[in-house]
């Protein structure tokens, strides 16, 4: 038992020392969800914010539309863009912008956009500031909106320059779009020039998803720790090679041979204290160390031993019980009831 409980940690630790050979091969298929032109002024900073916050639901819905039925959560963008656009109005009315323009009817115009998105048609408006002719100020307004809507004339008033330090109301506006229309790029980078690698990416988290031994809240965790060389912030990536395996439930049928009989057979519980899975070999593999409890008489309930996964589904284990061994089977019956898409949002949550 002393020389398997070896073996394992020479597994695990072989694990560990390969970690950044797996993330480099991965690494090729990252996609860059960062903005490619960020804001780099100083009044809308806090808008640039949640411009950033919007750009990174986009990136993490583009993979989560393709895992399972591969439908595009209209939903929940038309939700984050409409709360986008209220909050981007409230920036101007804070500043007491309404003061140089009538801006109103374009937010709504911009709010009901939003609310209309479809990923089969999708409408993104920018915001746009043109000079006037007539009078020196400017024209702003969003292209392309779902209604036609007229534009709004930004008017040059003293209290422009109070608010950015001498600062025209137009230049104003202007630096608005400069921190507003960045919201979009993440998008238009993913879906329109990564369009091939996105499919593949996502293929790769739904073939994970679908057949990789089921992981609670706190695997999931240790497994991005430990891969952090391969989830890097502000980066979709392909799933990770190997799992990590901590505090495992598992219900196991356990056989042994010096028990009483009509008590050879029973029901027990097995907990993994620490293992590691690697499920995309061409027979996946995977080994913890694990404690099983099994209620008999005569005999310790207790053993320590190892299981050794198959498949990703299924495992066989040794258990010591002091003066007897048993062996045990059992199926991953927590992989019943995951969710895949809600097993997908638990990595983002960690790694984007």
């Amino acid at each position: 038992m002393n020389r398997l409980i070896a073996v394992l940690c020479k597994s695990l630790i072989l694990a560990v020392l390969m970690q950044p050979f797996t993330a480099f091969a991965v690494e090729e298929a990252t996609i860059n969800c960062t903005i490619e032109r960020p804001y780099t002024g100083e009044q809308f900073v806090g808008l640039y914010k949640n411009t950033e916050w919007v750009s990174k639901i986009f990136c993490e819905e583009l993979i989560r539309s393709r895992i399972g039925k591969g439908v595009f959560d209209n939903a929940r963008i038309a939700s984050v863009l409409s709360d986008f656009s209220v909050q981007s109005k409230k920036v101007l009315d804070d500043l007491k912008l309404d003061k140089s323009a009538d801006y109103k009817v374009q937010f709504d115009a911009l709010r009901r956009t939003f609310e209309q998105f479809d990923s089969m048609k999708v409408v993104l408006p920018e915001f746009k500031s043109q000079s006037s002719i007539s009078d020196g100020g400017g024209i702003g307004f969003f292209e392309p909106l779902e209604e036609v809507t007229n534009r709004f004339v930004i008017k040059e008033v003293e209290h422009c320059a109070t608010v950015a330090q001498g600062s025209t109301c137009k230049a104003i506006f202007e630096d608005f779009e400069k921190a507003f229309n960045p919201y979009r790029s993440v998008y238009d980078n993913v879906y329109g020039k990564n369009s091939e690698l996105l499919a593949k990416m996502g293929k790769e988290w739904d073939t994970f998803l679908e057949v990789s031994k089921s992981q609670t809240a706190l695997e999931v965790w240790l497994t991005t720790l430990i891969n952090s060389n391969h989830f890097k912030k502000d980066y979709l990536v392909g799933p990770p090679s190997y799992q990590v395996i901590a505090l495992h439930p598992q219900l196991v049928y356990d056989r042994l041979e010096n028990a009483p009989d009509g008590s050879k057979q029973e029901m027990g519980l097995a907990v993994e204290w620490a293992g590691v899975n690697f499920w995309d070999l061409r027979i996946p593999l995977g080994i913890s160390i694990a404690s099983v409890y099994v209620d008999r008489a005569n005999i310790k309930d207790v053993g320590l031993g190892a299981m050794l996964h198959i498949n990703n589904h299924y495992a066989i284990g040794w258990a010591n019980y002091g003066n007897a061994n048993s062996v045990y089977v059992t199926i991953d019956l927590l992989k019943m009831f995951e969710d895949k898409k809600s097993k997908y949002d638990e990595y983002v949550e960690k790694y984007l």
